[in-house]
């Protein structure tokens, strides 16, 4: 049943995330991403890129399950470095993530599936 899954999309300029440096906007980073997701982001070469991106994923989930939810309640990682994401407070959905990037913009697509037991 396709009432289950969702897609969400989101493309987002770099520069936006240049133009705000995390040593003078900390407050500003924390609001949106987790201290694991800051830390990821600050020890890439071009951390500006990698805030976008993990930006640009968190925008695709609440897009993919149209809630209304916080920033902080969705955790951005990595497996076999590939991006995957989980709900802090709602563990039933899986996600698929595909991101990409190039000299202006990220974009990340997710799918989302919600878990329900009468499937």
């Amino acid at each position: 049943m396709l009432e289950n899954i969702g897609i969400g999309i989101d493309i987002i300029e770099i520069e936006r995330f240049k133009e705000k440096p995390y040593q003078d906007n900390e407050i500003f980073y924390k609001k949106i991403f987790h201290l694991s997701e800051i830390d990821y982001c600050l020890n890439n070469k071009n951390s500006s890129q990698s805030f976008a991106v993990k930006f640009a994923i968190k925008e695709s989930v609440i897009k993919s399950i149209n809630k209304k939810i916080d920033f902080l309640d969705i955790i951005t990682d990595h497996l076999d470095s590939k991006p995957i994401v989980s709900l802090s407070k709602d563990p039933s959905y899986n996600f698929l993530v595909s991101v990409s990037h190039e000299k202006q913009n990220a974009i990340a697509v997710v799918i989302s599936k919600k878990n329900s037991l009468n499937c």
